[in-house]
């Protein structure tokens, strides 16, 4: 959402403020044994301690006297950038503006389309219908009575927000969002319907100029298209899942590699994850689509891959909305306090 906002002085919606505050020790299971979490609650920090995870809780107040050591946000942004100076954080510890504004035009979905097509290119096959960018409502128009039931998606959102499936063209609430959509983003990614069987990603790091692959993420998503829940349990075995469908994995995996060292690597720093899925080809084909989206981030199918191959969980990883009444039914990963709205937990 601040990407998709642009500049540095980013405001959240109250619902994504609350969802910060309530998830902000999640982080903590992805940390190593004396990192610390940035954590201004006294109440989610007493809370963390009891976790046995030897990951501390820092106030922001602190940032600016913890020199040595190196500062990891969720995500990358001008507005990120603009908090952690003004806790006293040093400008020559951070990437600099015009690094982040490199980072969130590589952040456009547009860089799918690049992906799609260089692999292509080394593969020598379509793999999947590469999307298709248009900037004009009646181009867009023209696109969805083409292609019934199609797939609009901003080109700055995650976890399914932004995404809107054209399932009426004569829907007049869908060229209203559409319109305002193209007003705030100029273009949007128009992406063809496929028979899912499976949405996954494959996780990564970028350092050095180098792609690396860090492991496997399965996850489903709800009828609107956004994030519904994750599978958390060993890398073997969620690979195992991926594979038993399309043994073909490793290969694409390779060449996806190969084309991020290209297009990625030489200019972003840092974790990614790249969306992909399975879809039925015909009565017995299975297909795979390579790169639906890129996430320049930390995504939750990091969490829940460190989750089942670091901590040994194994169930369904939630976010959930909660009142005080909420009695926890699996292992909660974030506080439940009288205030708490959100909680993430592993079922």
């Amino acid at each position: 959402m601040a990407l998709a906002y642009g500049g540095a002085n980013y405001t959240p919606t109250p619902q994504a403020a609350q969802l910060k505050c309530d998830l902000a020790l999640l982080p903590a299971w992805l940390a190593e044994s004396g990192d610390g979490v940035v954590c201004d609650d006294e109440r989610h920090a007493e809370w963390l301690s009891r976790q046995g995870l030897g990951v501390d809780a820092v106030p922001s107040g602190q940032l600016q006297n913890l020199q040595n050591c190196r500062i990891v946000p969720w995500g990358w942004s001008l507005p990120v950038r603009n908090v952690l100076l003004r806790k006293g954080v040093d400008a020559c510890r951070l990437p600099s503006e015009t690094m982040l504004t490199h980072w969130r035009e590589l952040s456009h979905r547009r860089l799918t389309i690049a992906i799609h097509r260089r692999l292509k290119e080394l593969l020598g096959k379509t793999l999947a219908p590469m999307p298709t960018e248009l900037s004009s409502i009646e181009d867009v128009r023209a696109w969805a009575k083409e292609h019934p039931r199609g797939f609009l998606k901003m080109p700055w959102s995650g976890s399914g927000q932004g995404v809107y499936q054209a399932l009426d063209v004569n829907d007049d609430y869908l060229w209203k969002w559409v319109g305002g959509a193209l007003r705030r983003q100029q273009s949007l990614l128009c992406e063809l319907p496929l028979d899912v069987l499976m949405d996954f990603a494959v996780e990564m790091n970028c350092l050095e100029g180098k792609t690396h692959v860090t492991g496997y993420s399965v996850f489903e998503s709800d009828r609107h298209n956004q994030y519904a829940c994750g599978v958390v349990d060993g890398q073997k075995e969620l690979r195992g899942m991926i594979e038993a469908q399309y043994p073909q994995l490793p290969v694409v995996e390779q060449v996806l590699v190969t084309v991020l060292n290209e297009l990625v690597a030489p200019h972003y720093a840092g974790v990614l994850g790249v969306d992909m899925l399975l879809y039925r080809v015909g009565a017995a084909q299975v297909g795979i689509d390579p790169c639906v989206e890129v996430n320049l981030r930390t995504t939750m199918g990091m969490v829940t891959a460190a989750l089942g191959e670091k901590h040994g969980l194994r169930g369904r990883f939630v976010i959930e909305k909660v009142d005080s009444d909420f009695v926890p039914s699996g292992h909660l990963l974030t506080p439940h306090l009288p205030d708490t709205r959100y909680v993430a937990m592993v079922l």
